[in-house]
């Protein structure tokens, strides 16, 4: 397994593949159109075209991985790591998750000077779960509250 930077001229078609099949097993909505104009955004500049990390195998991508960083209201920098895109079949045994995770850990420290992070998870995803307790990551003591609007 080769972990790469998103090349847009070579990996937006695979790119796009493998998020339409992972859409599925996602805890957020999947809109292709929205998905495609992110990551349309994100190639304008470079730290957040840089910062989308993919795992290929034989030429072909099999895992990818972003994160999302911003600012509370007193300026603090923060980031959401958002889930793995991975294929059913090749997400847990072949480790692409847990280093997909480690290569963005690395990036959002290095090049974006962010030293806290936030990861959303399932509570029901015992799998996922375990992944973030191999790298180190506990649970927040804080709270999330959601509503639609």
């Amino acid at each position: 397994m080769e972990i790469v930077r998103y090349d847009p001229r070579k990996d937006k078609e695979e790119l796009m593949k493998l998020a339409i099949a992972f859409a599925d097993r996602s805890y957020l909505p999947f809109e292709e159109s929205r998905f495609k104009r992110e990551i349309e955004q994100r190639v304008l500049d470079l730290k957040l075209r840089n910062s989308i990390i993919l795992a290929k195998e034989d030429g072909n991508i099999i895992g990818a991985g972003t994160f999302s960083p911003y600012n509370d209201d007193f300026g603090n920098p923060h980031c959401i790591v958002h889930q793995v895109l991975t294929y059913k079949e090749d997400a847990y045994n072949k480790g692409i998750e847990e280093t997909v995770m480690r290569e963005l850990f690395k990036y959002i420290k290095n090049t974006m000077n962010i030293s806290q992070i936030e990861i959303a998870c399932d509570p029901k995803d015992s799998r996922f779960q375990s992944i973030l307790m191999k790298l180190g990551i506990k649970r927040s003591k804080l709270y999330l509250y959601e509503h639609q609007l």
